[in-house]
């Protein structure tokens, strides 16, 4: 019981590792602004982080003893290697989703420029007489097609 406790504690402990090595690297492609590359990591991601949920799934299968420990009792007897690798992973989660909001916020913002504030400069604005006119036809640089 205690090889396989030990087995499952190391497999833990290596997915964490993997998962926050995914992560750092992650947050320095958001970091640089290289939102490609970020894309092309997700399926890598994904891979690591559905490693973990099974080794986490597999750890919490195996209680140690005959499993009528308590939670806080269950605490105490995590390895300092464990706890330290699950608040590395905590710390880097944070980091990741503010620089993936700050990226989906910057992304907004850019559509935003495009289609709604291209779209209102193009159709109103001063004529060469100087007075306020407002274009009435949709001849601007974006035009959305129906179809797509």
């Amino acid at each position: 019981m205690t090889r396989a406790r030990d087995r499952s504690k190391a497999r833990l402990l290596r997915c964490f590792q993997d998962v926050c090595a995914v992560l750092e690297r992650e947050n320095d492609f958001l970091t640089a602004g290289k939102l490609k590359d970020v894309a092309a990591m997700l399926p890598e991601k994904q891979k690591e982080m559905t490693a973990l949920e099974e080794a986490l799934s597999a750890h919490a299968g195996s209680p140690p003893g005959d499993g009528s420990l308590s939670p806080e009792q269950q605490q105490a007897l995590i390895p300092p290697d464990m706890a330290e690798a699950a608040k590395l992973f905590g710390a880097l989660v944070r980091t990741n989703r503010k620089l993936l909001k700050n990226a989906i916020d910057a992304q907004n913002a850019v559509i935003r420029l495009i289609v709604v504030d291209a779209a209102q400069e193009s159709c109103a604005g001063y004529a060469p007489s100087g007075r306020y006119a407002v274009d009435s036809t949709s001849g601007g640089a974006l035009t959305l097609r129906s179809d797509v």
